[in-house]
């Protein structure tokens, strides 16, 4: 593979340890890293999973519904099959999840959209900035677009092992949605990143 000198712009055969030109040994940054686009996918895959778990188990936590509300959800699901509700503790174990799960939602609907969306998506928003800046901080020359495709294919991969491997109600718009948000936001993080790295090169 051939390389370009730092010091003049000549480009030399890989096998070419000087600069054909100059004699120089350094090698300018290049214009596109792919391996970077890979390693930030990885770096980004795991942030999507982690924030979509932590943003879904908040909103779970603050939905969660009191005992009334459970016990309310039960005797409708037992008076449809006509069995008399006594207490929770009688009930079997998909009657009782079932009653849980319907005064869950009925408590998700009564939040605020704005605070949902906060609960879901604020964490995967800081982390998908903080996935950026730590490419962009640690990777040679800069590393800005392909920060951006790394979450997009980190993303794509998270979706999927969410909805298929783990069987999380994702739908195909929230990825759409998050796809251009999270370019922006990892974009973004790496710019900032690279200019952590500027500074701590002009401290040295």
């Amino acid at each position: 593979m051939s390389w370009t000198c730092y010091s003049c712009g000549t480009k030399n055969p890989g096998s070419a340890d000087q600069c054909t030109n100059c004699g120089g040994t350094t090698a300018a940054p290049r214009s596109f890293y792919l391996h970077w686009v890979f390693g930030g996918a990885l770096f980004f895959l795991i942030t999507y999973a982690i924030g979509s778990i932590v943003g879904a188990t908040l909103l779970e936590f603050a939905a969660a519904p009191e005992e009334s509300a459970v016990i309310a959800e039960a005797k409708v699901i037992l008076a449809a099959k006509n069995i008399p509700f006594e207490n929770l503790s009688t009930i079997k174990p998909d009657e009782l999840a079932a009653s849980k799960a319907a005064a869950i939602a009925k408590n998700k609907a009564k939040i605020p959209a704005v605070i949902r969306g906060m609960l879901l998506w604020i964490l995967p928003a800081l982390l998908f900035v903080l996935c950026g800046a730590v490419v962009g901080f640690i990777s040679d020359g800069k590393t800005i677009i392909e920060a951006g495709l790394g979450s997009i294919l980190g993303q794509v991969g998270g979706f999927f092992a969410l909805k298929i491997g783990l069987g999380h109600d994702i739908g195909w718009l929230v990825l759409g949605a998050g796809l251009a948000i999270g370019f922006a936001l990892a974009v973004v993080g790496s710019i900032l990143g690279e200019k952590i790295q500027e500074m701590k090169e002009r401290a040295v």
